[in-house]
């Protein structure tokens, strides 16, 4: 899953009945970490993107979450690391499923150079699904306050 609106949308399908509010925003915020302390380094400096590959990994996102972690107030660091955590892995679970031309992703980095994906779909593939998983979440949230409404 390439963008950063499939990855929340599809963390908001999962998390939204099962999760509150303040712990559904820590995986929403898990679920972009990896592509938001990657891709500004793809965009701004292309050249500099290849090494930088270690930082999209579960090992160097483990050290991210502990380290943003921090940053919350000490009450609720547990929750943070959890939902964090969850949503990270979550991040990752979804590019599991694509497939790229050279490399893929390092799993265990950096034990291992080997890459490993499933290969479902292409990254830009699901580009044109954006719409669609905007309006999706917008119904399903107009039928949940509308239900809750009413109960």
């Amino acid at each position: 899953m390439p963008d950063l609106i499939t990855h929340t949308a599809a963390a908001y399908l999962a998390g939204r009945y099962f999760l509150t509010a303040h712990n559904r925003v820590l995986l929403y915020m898990g679920v972009i970490l990896p592509d938001i302390l990657v891709r500004p380094f793809y965009i701004i400096f292309p050249a500099v993107y290849p090494y930088t590959v270690g930082i999209h990994t579960p090992f160097f996102m483990i050290i991210a979450v502990a380290l943003a972690t921090e940053l919350f107030a000490p009450g609720i660091r547990k929750a943070a690391f959890t939902y964090l955590s969850l949503g990270v892995f979550f991040h990752f679970i979804l590019d599991l499923l694509q497939k790229h031309i050279s490399s893929g992703y390092y799993w265990l980095f950096p034990f291992s150079w080997q890459s490993f994906e499933i290969g479902l779909f292409w990254p830009h593939q699901t580009l044109p699904l954006i719409p669609l998983w905007i309006m999706l979440v917008i119904a399903l949230e107009f039928f949940i306050q509308k239900y809750q409404r009413k109960h």
